[in-house]
């Protein structure tokens, strides 16, 4: 499986890449949880279906654009975002991604992590994970300890006083940056390249971060609420996120249960 994951970032990676320049992927064809989709999300979207139904495995999907779509006698359920940080990709900044997060069916309503991928469109890298571990093009990493004290903050104005509750929590030499992929956002955090990463605007959604979380959990590295309680969601439907905290720093994890 996490070959043929690794695979189909592969080839959707370089779909997107020969579409950037094309003339009306930027329109807007349709609006879902106040998003838009455009047109290139569509034909991400739809080359991602066609590549996990050639896979030679069972699939249902959950992805951004298309909501669910269940079939009969399926073995995984495949959660997609086609393109994450369509934004970027759009205005042509360099910091987009492909994810894919795979469960098992156990039972009825029962399911299990399986394996998945986050592939930049515009970079080398495709980070994965399965049963034995996470990994960097096919290299097994381990939990890193980052070297700077980068935070990756969004939040809305109403929320400006929760996000300085927060921040305040990092001390002193932070450096601020917001990037708009939250997926790679997760892995730099995941990776020891930033240090913080929190989203509290209500926007975030299950296919947004389900590959990321993966990703960061074979890491030891947990995705938290306010009240540092562990984020969960659908894997039946597109399910908002409503506020996700992630950090390798295990003081500044358990800070977050006594969070007020």
């Amino acid at each position: 499986m996490i070959n043929t994951l690794r695979k189909i970032g592969e080839e959707a990676t370089k779909y997107l890449r020969e579409l950037h320049e094309k003339k009306g992927i930027d329109e807007i064809i349709g609006y879902h949880q106040g998003d838009t989709t455009r047109r290139v999300d569509k034909f991400s979207e739809q080359y991602i279906f066609d590549l996990l139904d050639h896979s030679g495995y069972k699939f249902s999907f959950v992805s951004e654009e298309s909501g669910s779509i269940f079939r009969e006698n399926y073995e995984y359920i495949a959660i997609i975002d086609p393109l994450d940080g369509s934004t970027n990709y759009i205005t042509g900044i360099p910091w987009s991604s492909v994810s894919i997060a795979i469960y098992k069916k156990i039972e009825e309503e029962k399911f299990l992590p399986y394996a998945g991928i986050v592939a930049e469109v515009f970079g080398n890298n495709i980070y994965s994970y399965d049963e034995n571990g996470a990994y960097i093009n096919s290299v097994k990493v381990d939990k890193r300890k980052p070297t700077d004290k980068i935070v990756l903050p969004y939040y809305n104005k109403d929320k400006i006083n929760e996000a300085y509750s927060i921040i305040s929590k990092v001390g002193n030499g932070i450096k601020i940056r917001t990037l708009g992929s939250a997926s790679l956002d997760m892995i730099l955090v995941c990776t020891g390249r930033a240090y913080l990463y929190f989203d509290i605007r209500g926007k975030l959604r299950n296919v947004d971060i389900a590959s990321s979380k993966g990703f960061c959990e074979k890491l030891g590295i947990r995705s938290l609420d306010l009240k540092g309680r562990e984020v969960t969601f659908s894997l039946k439907y597109v399910d908002i996120v409503p506020e996700i905290i992630v950090t390798s720093d295990s003081e500044l994890q358990n800070s977050f249960s006594s969070y007020s």
